[in-house]
């Protein structure tokens, strides 16, 4: 028996989950699809040492040769011969560096283990010095190091009083508006009509297009003139009114506000681990005929006569054909269909990849 709950599909024994989601346009913020540039974190990196570890670090001798040029720096002189081995490990230490960030804030930091460590676990970071990718000397970390249940030669720590990353200098991350008033938005996703889209909703808000009339928007009017044009499909450019650039934080962040109906592109995501299946978007199928192991599943246009899914078991193996264009039919029958064969998740995937590659299934598929 095949139930339905929440547009869930449960079937008794597969453990084959279908979430259809409906694939109507959803209203987004501008922030939560672009980001200004000149405003992304920047990447830290760096090679620290981890101290007290208790029999679980490295057992090579990079961590000697670096505990004794650290002792060295600061006018302690050992030999390291003396070193014990094992307490210590040698780490690689990463961050993002916040944009805006100002000398004395912290932030956490990522140690992971370049050596032959088993454990990271009660370990401390020893001073630290984080860089930029051309170079900079950025900000300097440590701080106990927190691992968890699972990989025990990575671990974080976290900003506190007295751990994390402290930024020794605030980074010149350029100029988020240029002299001629511009602000620049990437998409995170490029795509042409979602630039298209963000532009016409910027221009076609009042508190940021002080050009804005109350007229139709297919009437000709010359007082009428955009802010926000798109540049490509990676790239909105926004054109600061002139008297908004006094206070441009505040205008940005109505820009960032904004809010965009966006089409997401219909996606069949199968996680062979978990034996679920989630379909996201109108996915459709054309007509065609699938078979697999003695059982073959036709798809044609729904009519009240005959239904679009039938079974028969008498057919032969392994065949995908076109019956021509036809009416695309819902992916829900399908599914329905395919999970009264009583068809497992990598049977469902097969028919899945084949029906795609025909061309009868247009929609992205990812397998996991």
């Amino acid at each position: 028996m095949i139930t339905a709950r929440n547009n869930l599909i449960c079937v008794p024994g597969l453990l084959v989950l279908c979430l259809l989601l409906p694939g109507a346009a959803r209203a987004e913020m501008v922030r939560d699809l672009a980001t200004v540039q000149n405003s992304s974190p920047i990447a830290l990196e760096g090679i620290g040492l981890v101290t007290g570890l208790a029999g679980t670090g490295d057992k090579i001798e990079a961590p000697r040769t670096l505990l004794q040029k650290f002792l060295s720096n600061r006018n302690f002189d050992f030999d390291r011969g003396n070193l014990a081995t094992g307490n210590i490990a040698i780490v690689r230490v990463t961050a993002e560096y916040p944009p805006f960030m100002r000398p004395g804030q912290k932030f956490s930091v990522v140690a992971t283990s370049i050596g032959d460590a088993r454990s990271l676990a009660g370990g401390e970071l020893m001073m630290c010095d984080l860089f930029s990718g051309d170079g900079e000397l950025m900000a300097r970390a440590t701080g106990q190091i927190q691992t968890g249940t699972g990989i025990l030669t990575r671990g974080m720590i976290p900003a506190g009083q007295n751990s994390g990353a402290m930024s020794l200098s605030t980074y010149t991350f350029g100029n988020v508006v240029n002299d001629e008033g511009w602000v620049r938005l990437n998409l995170n996703k490029p795509n042409w009509a979602d630039a298209d889209n963000i532009a016409r909703r910027i221009n076609q808000t009042p508190s940021l297009n002080p050009f804005l009339q109350e007229v139709s928007m297919f009437e000709e009017n010359d007082d009428i003139r955009p802010v926000a044009y798109t540049r490509d499909a990676g790239q909105v450019v926004v054109i600061i009114p002139e008297q908004y650039r006094h206070d441009f934080p505040r205008y940005i962040a109505g820009i960032l506000d904004v809010q965009v109906a966006i089409d997401r592109p219909a996606t069949i995501l199968v996680n062979r681990s978990r034996n679920s299946i989630v379909v996201t978007g109108d996915v459709r199928v054309n007509n065609a005929v699938v078979s697999l192991q003695d059982k073959m599943v036709t798809v044609r246009p729904d009519t009240p006569d005959e239904p679009a899914y039938t079974l028969n078991d008498d057919t032969p193996h392994n065949l995908v054909e076109l019956d021509g264009p036809g009416t695309y039919a819902d992916m829900r029958g399908l599914i329905d269909t395919l999970n009264a064969m009583g068809l497992t998740t990598d049977q469902v995937i097969t028919i899945f990849e084949q029906l795609r590659s025909s061309g009868a299934i247009v929609a992205d598929l990812i397998v996991e």
